[in-house]
């Protein structure tokens, strides 16, 4: 087991390596750049691991891994219930709300465990936008406004100590006045966690598989005269559909643990737990390749103390960025930060009850970044 462990740990630093070296020359589907629909399915609602930048593809663990790698939702040991809210880009005055619940489903009589299951709603909407027109381009109409949610349903199982699977199916809506589209996606993800004091994890997720989708309603219709008649008419303009932002995601984590909390006396070396360590120090990388935008490589750390305080911090990378002459895809380059705090609650059954306070910052090239503040509930 150990020569596998040191020849799977091997082959992934190689692997990032190479990546690394030759991410300037991949940099992406540029060319694609703002034509996919339902562009808000790839903002993280959720606080905590937007402290670094969405690095823990193989690392996040519970209800927030719905987003970054489903899979980790297996690590759910009874039930967990999170609320974030997002200041997405302070000046652009855009809300963002999400929330979540995960449940243990149990052991079948067999002593089998039936996985966990997942609902999580996220709501984007902006403030007031002043309606315009060809004849009035100055405004004067009032404000509209708009809405995108995302309504999933996740499920994900542990199929041994080393391997983790999950699944999640959304539904996602854009709604302003008159006008709506609804599309459909399905996310998957595998976490594959291996070392002595399980240290090591490997991550792959695939995210917004789905149809493509298209704008419709009463908006889309112009009502205008026809040459050669008086009366107005109505005309309908139709729009091209656009497809769902997939991506592919790859990341490795691994854990530093020094000291074990619990004091277990053995004559043999006592196997550190991840959640029994006095000081914890996770690195994290991940590459994201996107299919409308450029590639992207994402790496962090995170600092935890008894599992009470965590500090993190990331830095995300993206092809071209350091060119001048070069315009970057995303506007969520360069670091992030973020802390949590968790209060113990009790102890007992499977794990300690925790509640928990998250804050992160994501730094931005316009528009003064985003602030994330929520709270989970870890029974």
């Amino acid at each position: 087991m150990r020569n596998i462990y040191r020849t799977l740990l091997a082959i992934s630093i190689l692997t990032i390596v190479v990546v690394l070296i030759s991410f300037p020359v991949q940099a992406g589907n540029k060319d694609r750049s703002g034509q996919a629909a339902a562009v808000f399915l790839l903002i993280n609602p959720w606080a905590s691991t937007n402290g670094w930048g969405t690095a823990g593809i193989s690392h996040t663990k519970g209800i927030e891994a719905t987003f970054s790698n489903v899979a980790g939702m297996a690590f759910t040991k009874k039930t967990e219930v999170a609320y974030t809210n997002t200041i997405y880009m302070q000046r652009a005055n855009v809300m963002i709300n999400n929330l979540g619940v995960v449940q243990n489903l149990g052991e079948t009589r067999s002593g089998v465990e039936r996985g966990n299951i997942g609902l999580t709603v996220m709501v984007m909407t902006p403030g007031k936008i002043p309606i315009t027109t060809v004849g009035q381009p100055e405004g004067g109409l009032g404000y509209f406004s708009f809405t995108m949610m995302d309504l999933g349903l996740s499920y994900a199982r542990s199929f041994s100590q080393a391997v983790h699977a999950g699944i999640s199916f959304n539904l996602n809506n854009q709604t302003a006045p008159d006008i709506s589209a609804t599309g459909f996606t399905i996310d998957a993800g595998i976490q594959y966690v291996t070392g002595r004091n399980d240290q090591f994890q490997i991550g792959v997720a695939l995210r917004n598989i789905g149809l493509p989708i298209r704008f419709k309603g009463d908006g889309m219709n112009v009502r205008t005269a026809l040459p050669g008649n008086t009366f107005v008419s109505s005309l309908l303009v139709g729009t091209e559909e656009a497809e769902m932002p997939v991506l592919l995601a790859l990341g490795v984590s691994y854990d530093f643990l020094f000291g074990d909390k619990t004091k277990t006396e053995s004559v043999e070396k006592v196997k550190i737990k991840r959640e029994n360590a006095i000081h914890r120090i996770s690195v994290a990388g991940a590459f994201v390749a996107n299919a409308y935008s450029r590639d992207q490589v994402i790496l962090g750390v995170e600092y935890s103390f008894l599992d009470y305080f965590q500090l993190r911090g990331g830095y995300t990378i993206e092809g071209g960025m350091f060119n001048k002459e070069s315009v970057p895809a995303s506007n969520f380059i360069g670091p992030s930060l973020g802390t949590s705090i968790l209060i113990p609650l009790k102890k007992g059954g499977k794990g300690p009850s925790r509640f928990a306070i998250d804050y992160s910052y994501r730094f931005t090239r316009e528009w003064l970044g985003c602030h994330g503040i929520g709270a989970r509930l870890i029974l």
